[in-house]
């Protein structure tokens, strides 16, 4: 095989991320440029051709490029601080309207007790079953009569839920907005989204609309202690993320798509669209540890579980 041709599969990869990055406002672009596991299994198949060729030259190349991609995936799990004073432990987790095994993320919530828990895709049934849970979790948001769940969303908290409310969007797309109330001298603004997955223009759009959101509330609550939790449906990787929430503390892990429920979904093969900021000038706190959880089974999504401490 000429050695133009090889070279053309080890470039034209590379050209095509750097020449797609170039438009990132345009939203199927967007949605490839984010997700670098792609090119890396392009780079994994082309390395294999390249040594069975034994194009050494092609194939150190290629490996190289494979190297970066690689580097560009996100890990399962994310260690901030080896230390974290006073710990608090929030769970997130999309549910997954067909979740066919609800019930092993209700198991893990009892067995797991987590000071406060986000969920989305709650689907009414679901949510009944959450509301039992009661004793571990006095304070819920979500399937209320007159809140029903707004953009599927529930709160579980074992702390006080204050002044909660419902900022509905003229395309009626939903922010959960109120206080968390951890002890008298700890609070802090709460806000959860779920906007849509983009796959088409029209919900690009719309994903967007809400993130837009979500930012303007933030600037106009203006508060010193802030968290914002959600499936946001944009890629970790992308510039879009980078640019969010800037002076939040954030740490980015591999939650979807669980693609595989046969054995653990490899992290590398997987992007991070779950995500929490915070935001503490007064109290100090940060995000110590952020790790999604194997135990929970039945959705296209990881369960992530943040501590945040001192």
């Amino acid at each position: 095989m000429k050695k133009w041709i090889l070279w053309l599969v080890v470039a034209i990869p590379v050209l095509v991320w750097g020449g797609l990055s170039l438009y990132p406002n345009i939203w199927w672009v967007e949605n490839i440029i984010a997700f670098p596991a792609l090119f890396l299994a392009y780079y994994v198949l082309a390395s294999c051709l390249l040594l069975f060729l034994k194009s050494w030259a092609h194939l150190v190349v290629s490996v190289i490029a494979m190297s970066v991609y690689y580097m560009l995936t996100l890990p399962s799990t994310t260690l901030h601080r080896h230390q974290c004073d006073r710990p608090v432990s929030i769970v997130q987790f999309n549910l997954y309207y067909e979740n066919q095994d609800p019930n092993a993320f209700i198991n893990y919530l009892m067995a797991h007790p987590s000071d406060l828990v986000v969920m989305q895709e709650v689907a009414p049934e679901i949510g009944e079953k959450l509301k039992l849970l009661g004793d571990l979790y006095p304070y819920q948001y979500g399937g209320q009569e007159g809140v029903g769940y707004p953009s599927s969303q529930m709160i579980l908290s074992r702390h006080p839920l204050e002044e909660m409310s419902v900022y509905t969007t003229p395309d009626r797309q939903h922010v959960i907005s109120g206080s968390w109330k951890l002890s008298p001298g700890r609070q802090v603004h709460l806000l959860t989204a779920h906007p849509p997955s983009p796959r088409s223009l029209e919900l690009w759009h719309r994903r967007n609309a809400l993130i837009s959101t979500v930012e303007r509330m933030v600037e106009s609550y203006s508060s010193d202690e802030m968290l914002i939790v959600g499936d946001f449906n944009l890629s970790a990787t992308s510039i879009r993320y980078a640019k969010l929430f800037p002076g939040f503390d954030s740490a980015a892990v591999a939650s979807w798509p669980n693609w595989n429920h046969m054995f653990t979904t490899p992290a590398f093969t997987m992007i991070g669209i779950d995500h929490l900021w915070i935001k503490s000038q007064k109290t100090g706190w940060r995000i110590c540890s952020r790790s999604t959880r194997e135990s929970v089974s039945g959705s296209d999504h990881k369960a992530v579980k943040t501590i945040i401490g001192y």
